[in-house]
């Protein structure tokens, strides 16, 4: 039987790619098996049960960085939750300490010019 190598593993990817790039290419290696999968004879049992491992631990591995990206989005929209809150309540104050301050002038103008 000849031997043949599939493409390299995800685990070969460059630290600095992104969570959602991992997932991209996980989950094209993923698909790749599951085709190769399909055409392996039956008689070759050890290697559909070694085939059927990988892809099941890919798909485990494309679920640990979706839940890790969905928990770092979460964090990052609450961060921003909490910052345009504060912008709110900024531009509120301003509004108002504008309002004091010109109804204020114009008391001012008005108590002058009597």
């Amino acid at each position: 039987m000849p031997e043949t190598q599939t493409d390299a593993p995800a685990a070969i990817l460059p630290d600095t790619s992104t969570p959602a790039e991992r997932i991209r290419v996980l989950e094209d290696r993923c698909l790749t098996l599951e085709t190769r999968l399909s055409s392996v004879d039956s008689s070759q049992s050890d290697l559909r049960t070694e085939m059927r491992h990988e892809i099941a631990s890919l798909r485990s591995e494309i679920e640990a960085l979706a839940k890790s990206m969905e928990s770092s989005n979460r964090q990052i929209n609450g961060k921003l939750d909490r910052l345009f809150g504060a912008r709110a309540v900024v531009t509120a104050a301003i509004t108002l300490l504008t309002s004091i301050l010109g109804s204020g002038v114009v008391h001012l103008v008005v108590s002058v010019g009597q």
